[in-house]
This record gives structure tokens, sequence and C-alpha cells, in this order.
């Protein structure tokens, strides 16, 4: 029989647990990344409040961006997120400080149709801002369009199929070959995925650049995976969940 006090104390330890599970689940600094934060950046930062709150603990932040041919505008989005009408020449304007953060662009619809006319785009926001273009990652889905990008000086990195771990020995094989082929056209081009598929990239492409994005909880990834693919010299930036009470989208 549980008496009055030991129920009191059965409350409170629950009371505890979940305050700090609150805390952890808002929190920028996680245990399993420690001593790395140089290579952690805030993933999904897709609004002014978040932007402020993220560039206060993180030396770089990933935003979504689909771009509006019609009205020449790329617009801070992750669909099927409604839009809130950001655009990237606004968001650029809430980076007021001095040492400018690391830009991880995913360009949601960036494709080799509309690369000049997004590439002219972000090319003149960044001039007019005199922002570094080596601390600007460019990623999409179709690497051909990014071989402009990378000679004028910005990071690219061609965000793989997903699943590479998942697939059958017989499809992986044909998409590795289809990626090695890429790879050989494009020498300064990086390579980005899920963490899940770490194995399988850094086996068949050792020496290539990599980014990775770790946003499950760490009942998932647990200590150990973090630290691995951290601790690998050719992995250059490793986007974790941020997740803060005013703006996250």
């Amino acid at each position: 029989m549980i008496t009055g006090k030991k129920f009191i104390i059965l409350i409170s330890i629950l009371i505890l647990t979940l305050l700090l599970g609150m805390a952890y689940r808002y929190s920028p600094y996680k245990i399993e990344y420690l001593g790395y934060y140089d290579k952690i950046w805030a993933h999904r930062v897709n609004s002014p409040e978040k932007l402020e709150s993220a560039l206060k603990y993180f030396k770089g932040v990933e935003l979504d961006l689909v771009y509006n041919e019609q009205d020449d505008i790329l617009d801070v989005t992750h669909p099927p997120v409604p839009s809130i009408g950001l655009s990237f020449e606004k968001y650029l304007s809430y980076i007021d400080v001095v040492e400018k953060p690391y830009l991880w662009l995913d360009i949601k619809n960036l494709n080799s149709e509309n690369a000049d006319s997004i590439q002219k785009k972000i090319l003149k926001l960044f001039s007019e801002k005199k922002y570094p273009l080596d601390k600007v990652l460019v990623e999409t889905r179709y690497p051909e369009a990014l071989l402009d990008f990378s000679k004028l000086g910005f990071k690219t990195s061609y965000y793989l199929p997903f699943g590479l771990t998942e697939m059958s020995p017989e499809t992986r094989n044909i998409e590795l070959k289809k990626i090695t082929n890429i790879l050989d056209e494009q020498p300064n081009l990086a390579i980005s995925s899920n963490y899940t598929d770490y194995e399988v990239m850094t086996k068949e492409f050792p020496t290539r650049d990599k980014y990775f994005w770790i946003t499950s909880s760490i009942r998932k990834h647990g200590f150990s995976t973090p630290k691995k693919i951290l601790k690998d010299s050719t992995v250059k930036a490793v986007l974790i969940s941020y997740k803060v009470i005013k703006g996250h989208r």
C-alpha cells in the first residue's frame, strides 16, 4: 500500500522527470554533442524568432527555401507547412551580427532549369550584405544544378537519395553507381543525408566532405553514434533539432 508520503515522493519524481525532459527538449545543448559544438548547426530555422534564438548558440543554421519564379522570390518555408510570407531577403536582414553564421540553404525546388535565376538572386543578396560565400552551403537533390554555384565559391552538397541503408543490395548498388558518376564529374561537391546512412556513405565515399542531420530523439540515436560521426574529419557539419517556444515552424 502506498502511503501519503510515498505518494508525494512518487509524484515529485514524476514531475521532476517531466521537467527535466522538457528542459532537455528545448535546450540547445545536448549531452551527446558536447565537445563538438563547432560542427553543430540548428535545423529548420525558418522564422525570425527562431533565427534570433539560434544565433545565440550555434555557429550555423539550416533553412528551407522555395523559389517563386513568377515573382522572383525565395520564400523561407518548408512545404507542406503554410508560408508566412518571409522572403530570403528579409530573412538576411535579421542576421545583424559581426561574425556571420554558416548558412545551409536547402532549396527545395532548385533544379537545372531555374538554377541560373536562383544563382543570380542569391548572389545579388549576398553581395549586398558582403556575406562570405564560403560560409554558405547550397543543397539540392539535383546536383547538375550546383556546378555554377561551386565555381562562384559557394559550398555545395548533393542531397542523396534517402534510405541507402534500407535498400536491397541490388538497388543500393545501382544508386551508388549513379552517385559515383556524379561525384566524379564534380570533385568539389559534398554529400548530405540523414545520419542513418553514415556507414554506407563513409564506406563508399571515405574522403568526400559530408553533411548530416540528426533530428531524432536520443532514445533512437543514442550517445555513441553522434560521437562517431562528429569525430570524422570529413563531416563538416551536423544539423540537430532545435525547438523554440515562439516561432517554431
